[in-house]
């Protein structure tokens, strides 16, 4: 091997070397960035209120309700409860709070929405139903409350929301 060749093979030589340590350290950098934000995303904590305890959504739901809450029973068993609030129409369903808004319905109708989540509640005479008007499905139906499961159900009264 003559001197010119051994020079060309350590300069390229030290270039590999220094192009892997650029490589490491550039790969060091993005395991170094993705372990940190998958770590801060698994350490959300939960908030707190004053006396050090957990402040769930049925607590943030407890506070907030300026109202008695409306207990809604669905089909299969399911619990929806809803309350009037400050910020508006209070839903807890699934153990999460959500925060509805007051739509303009048809006489006898309430309706409300939550544009975050796609969901629709919808309270007609004889039951309320929820929806997720993204996908464009009933999410829950045959809600009652004690007071309409006390009522005789009308059996010639065709269910229109079908």
């Amino acid at each position: 091997m003559n001197l010119a060749t051994l020079h060309v093979s350590q300069r390229f030589i030290s270039k590999s070397k220094s192009f892997q340590l650029l490589f490491t350290l550039i790969l060091v950098t993005c395991v170094v960035f993705i372990f940190n934000s998958s770590s801060q995303a698994a350490e959300k904590k939960p908030l707190k209120n004053n006396s050090g305890l957990v402040k769930t959504d049925a607590n943030k739901f407890d506070e907030l309700k300026l109202v008695d809450a409306s207990i809604w029973r669905c089909e299969n068993n399911i619990i929806v409860k809803t309350a009037e609030s400050s910020q508006g129409y209070l839903m807890l369903w699934n153990n999460k709070l959500y925060i509805m808004n007051k739509i303009d319905a048809l006489k006898g109708v309430q309706r409300y929405t939550n544009d975050t989540f796609h969901l629709n509640w919808i309270e007609i005479p004889d039951k309320a139903m929820l929806f997720n008007f993204k996908l464009g499905q009933r999410v829950l139906d045959y809600c009652k409350t004690p007071e309409l499961a006390a009522q005789a159900p009308n059996q010639n009264q065709e269910d229109l929301m079908k």
